[in-house]
């Protein structure tokens, strides 16, 4: 078993400790309503091993989790393809109270429909099989089922104008892309905010990042290259993202403008 294994092993058995603990159940009483081994449910939050999904679908149940611990759990050893080192971040997600992302490349995967993950996943990986693929679009699926839930986390997404211009070989795919982007727009907790091209040299020009608020953990910083990201944990690092995303938002249209130059890009594609 591999060492990034071992940690994501670990942080799923804090992560289920610290559901049965809120829910006021021992190990036995956990085992007796979702008939799962005792000595099963000990292993896993001593991150000792795997387990059948079907048996983390019970616990989740039972423990009356909303998914959390079932998307825990398919972040990081579902069969969708998530990255190793986005693994902490995909298990964050699950328990995170607000996330906030700048975009400068790409729409943020919590918010990208299918047409648009296959058509960048191509790009990023012209030699990947088809099957690759598909686990790549299935991962992402997964991820983006966390805005469905009956509690989810505050999101705001900041989209640089660019990454609305865009051109794939098909127009289709980002009229479907800026289609849902709209749609989403209007649930109560997204917020998605363009930054127009006119906002002369803001301050996220360096790249995208993503901030994230877990339960216990406070704040992180997440930013990402061509072949790894990382997590930054560090207080002045952290607060310097903020600073910047504070600014960002600054610069950005207000949400119902944001939704206007949606449309209006929108509609000039054909």
């Amino acid at each position: 078993m591999g060492s990034s294994e071992n940690v994501s092993l670990n942080r799923f058995g804090q992560l289920l400790k610290r559901l049965r603990v809120s829910a006021s159940m021992t190990q036995q009483e956990l085992s007796a309503a979702s008939t799962v081994g005792q000595s099963t449910i000990s292993d896993l939050e001593l991150g000792k091993k795997r387990t059948q999904r079907d048996y983390v679908v019970r616990m989740d149940a039972a423990l009356a989790a909303r998914g959390v611990l079932l998307g825990a759990w398919d972040a990081s050893f579902g069969e969708g393809g998530t990255s190793a080192y986005f693994r902490e971040v995909a298990e964050a997600e699950q328990t995170a109270i607000e996330i906030r992302e700048f975009a400068l490349g790409l729409v943020p995967g919590l918010l990208q429909v299918e047409a648009y993950v296959r058509a960048v996943s191509v790009l990023a990986r012209p030699k990947a099989d088809p099957e690759s693929i598909a686990k790549a679009v299935q991962a992402r699926k997964n991820r983006q089922e966390l805005l469905d839930k009956e509690h989810p986390p505050a999101f705001t997404a900041l989209l640089d104008e660019s990454v609305l211009l865009r051109e794939f070989h098909s127009p289709q795919v980002m009229a479907s892309q800026i289609d849902h982007l709209i749609a989403q727009s209007y649930q109560p907790r997204v917020r998605v905010q363009v930054i127009p091209l006119k906002a002369e040299g803001h301050a996220g020009l360096g790249g995208s990042f993503t901030l994230m608020e877990v339960p216990d953990s406070g704040t992180f910083a997440y930013v990402e290259s061509q072949e790894t990201g990382f997590v930054l944990k560090q207080p002045e690092v952290v607060g310097s993202y903020d600073r910047t995303f504070a600014e960002l938002r600054s610069a950005a249209l207000p949400v119902s403008e944001s939704r206007t130059k949606l449309k209006e890009i929108r509609g000039n594609i054909t």
